[in-house]
């Protein structure tokens, strides 16, 4: 069987999701490619670079694995793996993986001056969405990690673009 090139895959997932959220908010921006992939994908100022956040002009910096419209409310993270958690780690809220995400996307959110959305992709199963609680818009999560709503990609897109633009 062949392996997958991991960083091929999450790659070609955050193209999906700017592709994605350009069609959806096409008529708002009136770009056919208002989101693109970000070429650090927000390396050079995460991790082990925050520190950059105080050395560096930060009006053009970009946050998460997306470069998004400025007015967009949100700092994306992609993250795309074959296997989800296990009942028992969301039952026992103990998803170490989402823990680091969390982690990283807040200090994202911080540094940018947005809120954070953690899209994920399981193989088999449909996109979901992780966000603040201030910024899930009011949508009833279909469950909950350590108070953070997890809704479906779907549900999430559905809210109006107020919700997603200043």
């Amino acid at each position: 069987m062949a392996r997958i090139n991991s960083k091929n895959k999450g790659n070609a997932f955050e193209r999906k999701i700017a592709n994605t959220l350009s069609a959806r908010f096409l008529e708002r921006t009136g770009l056919e490619k208002a989101f693109i992939r970000n070429p650090d994908s927000g390396s050079y100022f995460g991790g082990k670079n925050e520190s950059r956040v105080d050395t560096h002009d930060m009006s053009k910096a970009v946050f998460g694995d997306l470069k998004t419209p400025p007015e967009f409310n949100f700092s994306i993270e992609c993250k795309h793996y074959k296997e989800g958690p296990s009942f028992a780690m969301l039952v026992k809220q103990d998803w170490k993986v989402l823990d680091g995400w969390l982690a990283q996307a807040g200090q994202d959110s911080i540094n940018s001056g947005k809120a954070f959305a953690i899209i994920i992709k399981y193989n088999g199963v449909d996109e979901i969405v992780v966000v603040p609680p201030e910024a899930s818009g009011g949508l009833k999560p279909f469950i909950s990690y350590k108070g953070y709503p997890v809704v479906t990609m779907k549900d999430w897109l559905e809210q109006p673009d107020d919700h997603f633009f200043v």
